[in-house]
């Protein structure tokens, strides 16, 4: 008879002590387990089909077991063995390790971003059009833009003019080579530390300061500015100018006044290489932010009157760190007073003084260039350079209201070899392609297995493993425990269906309803066995004392997440809104104050994030929410697909104490006041059936009024107290209640919110 057709005592399994075998069948009672115990007869028929199918098919018991045990060994108790394990391992072989801290993510825009992000894509490259495209207007701005930069050019002193390079060495072997540019470039060996000595020889006049200019290169690492391995990184510690006269041949070192550079690394400003210490120094970790190469200009103290033929002498200290040494450098000379790290007081590069010294027949390179850059600064350009700005801006802003969730990605698999005793020291063991438990249905896959088989393999018609455990779950979920339950092992030492048919049933309902979750859940809670009451009557608990055939509904603690919520629920504090980031409840201060890599401080949500769902609460593993952890959730570092329930005093110090629940009961409180009538009976019914869904029994009126009318007395004496006790949390306490009575009622309700009956699901 299928299922639907069976009525609902049956369905629910009503068995009675009179029932008759044919309803204890249909109901989808463990028969082996019963008869064995009654002494009755085992239907031949059920033995025939489960006992016989618990050996034969061993795929009906799996993915509700473990092979962990098998990583070291072939199971005790089940068909696994540890090539088994390695095999089934092999499957994850692809999967990319990476550091702690930085697991690899991709942005999950809403419906909205992804139009907003379209809108804003579409906007920056009609944009980015209009500012890089040369219209004839554009074109004949730039001709008299350049005419008269060209003219002020001619009447402005430059600050810069390369050094001529009379001699050039390495004290530790390095090979330097002089460039047409005017640049040295080094290569051959690579010391830890170098000085490089530079000799220049400066036209004559009043020279004020010395630039340094660190070049990029194509043979360098990553093609920075340096051949140090990692990121091409130099460390400059130290500079020293020597002048040395060519009349007659005196030696003067030359005092640097003061340093500046164009980019400067963290903890390594270009003043390091001024103090005279080995060990620090100027560094720019080797990719900049810009793609302008480094810069570092040292003023001298005092001008120095060098006449023609004389020298300088620069040495270019690298001692601080290993390997750092600079890989390609252009020194310059200048006669300007106060020079700055500009070739010239206009602010032009030296490939735009050139451009426009050729202008108005520079090559079409050349003035390309110059054209880039004069879309940069034209004013006919302004309102789409802005529009472009604002448009990126918000484009950056958007990003970073995306919420991002964590990815797997894949690599080259790796070899996977069966470890003899799980010894990973140990690689003589067989190579394990990925594949399935050998005694289960096997893939049928040409080359190498993929998790996308394997997926396709867990969910196949053949399969009802999957099914079969889900809805065992979904059962525990609503039940308190599973058909089987032993939720987490469904193999040899697990506990046997207590009702095996509706089992089955239930897997294939699932299964052929499309995976549809929420028409399992809806069967399972529209159905008799749910809506059954918790009380239980003396002949029920003497019939049926484990509720195996669920002629009550079972009782049991709220989950961890649940209580909480519980709380907000009924003082109204409770949001309901889905989805969104991780929410971040009332914490007791110094909880993370040793967790470090990297150190952090809890700071909690304000608004209504604050009373979110637990759902939706911040996950620390190990350092879980302490309120979470006092009511067994587990830390999530491996799975728990059963969790313990305790009952100890710290739970009842987190009903009373967390500012949650403190919060939550001043709010009920002052809801109980408002809405529960003027007398104190009245307002206890109120408060009752807000929580408890029932009217209190004479002796808790008694109890109950007792502790409010000595409340009263205590926080009428104390009214600081009651004051302080209103603060409690950011909801704002209501300004028409009088704080004593407010603070005597939110006592009342902190006693009732601590009651094993308001956190146990009945």
């Amino acid at each position: 008879m299928p299922f639907d057709q069976f009525t609902t005592e049956q369905l629910a399994g009503d068995l009675l002590p009179n029932a008759t075998d044919e309803q204890r069948i249909a109901s989808g009672y463990n028969r082996l387990l019963m008869t064995t115990r009654e002494g009755g007869a085992q239907p031949k028929e059920y033995l025939a089909k489960y006992s016989a199918d618990r050996v034969r098919n061993a795929s009906t018991v799996w993915m509700g077991a473990t092979m962990g045990c098998c990583e070291c060994h072939d199971h005790k108790f089940d068909p696994y063995s540890i090539t088994d394990f390695y095999q089934f391992a092999s499957f994850f072989a692809d999967i990319q390790d990476v550091a702690v801290g930085v697991q690899p993510a991709v942005k999950m825009p809403s419906r909205q971003q992804k139009e907003t992000k379209a809108k804003l894509d579409a906007q920056i490259a009609e944009l980015q059009k209009t500012v890089v495209t040369q219209t004839p207007e554009i074109e004949a701005a730039m001709q008299a833009w350049a005419l008269d930069l060209q003219a002020k050019l001619k009447a402005t002193p430059k600050n810069w003019g390369i050094a001529s390079v009379v001699d050039m060495k390495s004290a530790n072997g390095q090979n330097l080579s002089l460039r047409d540019d005017g640049s040295i470039l080094t290569a051959g060996t690579l010391p830890k530390h170098d000085t490089l000595t530079v000799v220049v020889s400066p036209p004559a006049g009043k020279v004020s300061g010395l630039r340094l200019e660190t070049l990029r290169h194509e043979s360098f690492t990553k093609k920075s500015l340096a051949r140090a391995p990692g990121n091409g990184n130099f460390v400059l510690s130290g500079i020293t100018v020597t002048w040395i006269r060519n009349g007659d041949g005196g030696e003067q070192a030359i005092a640097i006044r003061d340093a500046v550079a164009s980019f400067e690394q963290k903890g390594w400003p270009v003043r390091n290489a001024l103090d005279g210490k080995s060990e620090t120094g100027w560094a720019v970790d080797g990719q900049t932010t810009s793609d302008k190469d480094p810069l570092a200009v040292f003023r001298f103290a005092a001008l120095i009157d060098v006449a023609a033929g004389d020298r300088l002498v620069v040495r270019l200290k690298q001692e601080a760190v290993d390997f750092h040494n600079i890989g390609l450098l252009r020194l310059s000379t200048s006669t300007v007073a106060n020079p700055g790290l500009q070739d010239n007081l206009l602010g032009l590069s030296s490939p735009q003084v050139a451009t426009l010294e050729a202008w108005p027949s520079p090559s079409e390179e050349q003035k390309t260039a110059l054209a880039v850059h004069y879309r940069s600064i034209a004013p006919l350009l302004a309102d789409a350079r802005g529009g472009l700005s604002k448009a990126r801006k918000d484009r950056e802003t958007l990003e970073t209201q995306i919420p991002e969730t964590l990815v797997t990605r894949t690599q080259a698999p790796r070899e996977i070899r069966v470890l003899a005793r799980g010894n990973w020291m140990d690689d003589s063991g067989t190579v394990a392609s990925p594949q399935v438990p050998h005694f289960l249905t096997q893939l049928s896959v040409t080359g190498r297995a993929s998790r996308l088989h394997l997926a396709q393999w867990f969910v196949d018609a053949k399969n009802p493993l999957v099914a079969r455990v889900f809805v065992n779950r979904l059962w525990q979920q609503f039940f308190g425990k599973g058909i089987v339950k032993t939720s987490d092992d469904f193999g040899s030492q697990g506990s046997w269906p207590t009702h095996p048919e509706l089992l089955d049933w239930l897997a294939v309902e699932f299964r052929e309803s499309g995976w549809d979750v929420q028409h399992v859940i809806r069967l399972i809670v529209s159905s008799d066995a749910y809506r059954r009451t918790s009380v239980v009557t003396p002949e029920l608990r003497e019939t049926d004392p484990f509720n195996d055939w669920l002629a009550y509904q079972s009782r049991y603690r709220l989950d961890a997440e649940f209580i909480r919520d519980n709380a907000l629920a009924v003082s109204g504090l409770l949001v309901d809104k889905v989805g969104g980031r991780s929410a971040k409840p009332y914490q007791p201060a110094g909880y993370w104050a040793h967790l470090n890599f990297p150190i952090r401080k809890w700071q909690h949500d304000n608004g209504d994030n604050q009373y979110r769902r637990g759902l939706y609460t911040y996950w620390c593993r190990t350092f879980l929410h302490p309120a979470m952890r006092s009511f067994d959730a587990p830390t999530r570092e491996e799975c728990t697909v059963e969790r313990s329930r305790s009952n100890n005093s710290l739970q009842a110090l987190v009903l009373l104490n967390d500012p949650s629940f403190v919060e939550a009961a001043r709010t009920l409180a002052a809801m109980t006041i408002a809405e529960g009538g003027a007398s104190t009976e009245s307002r206890l019914q109120f408060v009752f059936r807000r929580c408890l869904s029932r009217v209190p029994a004479g002796d808790e009126v008694a109890v109950l009024k007792a502790l409010l009318e000595k409340q009263q007395q205590q926080f009428a004496a104390a009214p600081q107290q009651a004051g302080e006790l209103a603060k409690v949390g950011q909801s704002a306490a209501p300004s028409n209640v009088n704080p004593a009575e407010l603070a005597a009622w939110t006592a009342v309700a902190r006693v009732i919110l601590n009651l094993h009956e308001v956190i146990t699901r009945t």
